[in-house]
């Protein structure tokens, strides 16, 4: 039994790109190569989202009726079909987007002491050893810094932070307290009043953003937070959105632990409006979609040259035995016996993803099996005038690709582990960042989606360029 599993499990991981082989190189020339010369467009507002825990066949393929994300959002835009996450679990693919950071043991077991990342000491490849410990020191980077250092103005949003005072520092990018010495025990969880987790946050796990109060105003309460004794007001997404001159060039949203599709029963409020109903996975996260999507597509800067990327850490197989799916598997019911027929967009990695200095594999124990050697298929959706709507992309991305994406996205080209602006694994020789098969509408000019039910029929991210007999309210943006 076990040994046809591995086997097969070791084919999709060969047959992905899963094997790692090769070092940043200090050149990446490979990446440049596979570039071909391609010029990212010019976006110059992107908003992300990173929902939680979904294989590809989880959300793409009608097993959980979340309608809105698997079939109207990609009519609008690009579905990446092999987008990977890199480690089981959470935390480790959240340290991976921001910084370029490999998978260490406690990141992967979503950081059940929150303390600093000991020994600290720089690694190859602008890696950090970390046998132990899930906050990094100030000697490493992330993209927020990176950002900082390229006038490019950044905010995170992160839902419910706050809704409880002292249960996490809203003023110090949302940690659950000091990391110093033995730290803050089981940081995790989620209450009725407050579903805001710090292991989907981005910044809280970097001194070289916590430490930092002028970067610690950039992480604020998706809702905004009031003015307080010696603080100013918090402005949320839906205030920063009213203008171009207020919404920051890159948005990081994190949903609560309910809308973000990580708990399939809420702890609270799921915001069906009713207060009775608990449900959460996909259904919570379509619901969430619903609301802000449309905020930031009828937003000026969106409207200007924005992009919308919908993200998910990892990926968790479909089935309702591992309880964030209404899915139900059809085949063994017992967890430890199932084979790689359940878990296979689940454990696969791409792109000569590398283990790094703290793991063998970048993967982790879960499912009751050997998840080795990555964090599987999520699939993701990126909406934007620079994209053709219905398009669809086969071309292998992991979060180490988006890093390096965004970087160059924002003309970051300098410093970095490569000298030319890539953190960590994001210089990696040879990695892909997105090229033309993503942005595929080189002039901007918008075009028809046809949405079912949705009777305007027209790509929302028009930002001009649309025929004035179709739509005359858009001046063309040149």
């Amino acid at each position: 039994m076990v040994r046809p599993r591995r086997w097969r499990r070791l084919f999709v991981a060969v047959v992905c790109g899963a094997v790692a082989v090769g070092t940043a190189s200090a050149a990446s020339a490979g990446a440049e190569r596979a570039r071909g010369g391609f010029q990212p467009p010019k976006v110059g507002h992107v908003w992300t989202f990173i929902l939680e825990n979904k294989s590809y066949e989880a959300t793409f393929t009608g097993l959980n009726q979340n309608d809105y994300l698997w079939k109207t959002l990609p009519s609008y835009g690009l579905l990446l079909r092999q987008y990977y996450g890199t480690s089981h679990f959470s935390l480790g693919n959240y340290i991976s987007l921001v910084s370029g950071q490999s998978p260490a043991p406690d990141n992967q077991a979503d950081c059940p002491q929150y303390k600093n990342v000991q020994p600290g000491f720089p690694a190859a490849d602008g890696q950090t050893y970390a046998s132990t410990g899930c906050v990094y020191p100030q000697s490493v980077p992330t993209l927020f810094n990176q950002l900082d250092q390229a006038h490019v103005s950044w905010k995170t949003y992160l839902q419910d932070e706050g809704n409880t005072p002292g249960r996490e520092d809203v003023y110090r990018c949302g940690i659950p307290g000091d990391p110093g010495g033995s730290g803050v025990p089981d940081p995790g969880g989620a209450t009725a009043q407050d579903q805001y987790v710090a292991k989907h946050s981005p910044v809280a796990w970097f001194h070289s953003v916590i430490d930092n109060p002028a970067d610690c105003g950039k992480v604020v309460p998706l809702t905004g937070y009031p003015a307080s004794q010696g603080h100013p007001k918090l402005s949320g997404l839906e205030e920063d959105l009213k203008s171009v001159a207020t919404t920051p060039q890159f948005s990081w949203i994190s949903p609560n632990n309910c809308s973000d599709a990580h708990d399939a029963t809420c702890k609270g409020d799921n915001l069906s409006g009713d207060p009775n109903n608990h449900q959460g996975g996909l259904f919570a996260a379509d619901l969430f979609l619903k609301k802000y999507i449309p905020e930031i597509m009828a937003s000026p800067a969106f409207q200007k040259d924005g992009e919308i990327q919908i993200l998910f850490d990892e990926g968790f197989p479909p089935y309702k035995m591992y309880g964030n799916s209404i899915a139900d598997y059809q085949g063994n019911t017992d967890p430890t016996l199932n084979t790689a027929t359940d878990t296979a967009q689940s454990i696969v990695a791409c792109c000569n993803e590398l283990p790094g200095p703290n793991t063998t594999q970048p993967g982790f124990q879960a499912f009751g099996q050997d998840t080795t050697p990555g964090g599987g298929i999520t699939g993701a959706v990126f909406i934007s005038r620079f994209i053709q709507p219905g398009s669809i992309s086969d071309q292998p991305y992991n979060h180490y690709s988006w890093l390096r994406s965004t970087e160059d996205l924002f003309g970051i080209s300098r410093g970095g582990t490569d000298g030319k602006g890539h953190l960590g694994y994001a210089a990696a020789d040879g990695l892909r960042p997105f090229g033309q098969d993503v942005y595929n509408n080189a002039s901007g000019r918008a075009h028809r989606a046809v949405v079912a039910g949705d009777q305007r029929a027209v790509y929302p991210a028009v930002a001009g360029g649309l025929d004035e007999a179709v739509q005359p309210k858009y001046e063309t943006v040149k």
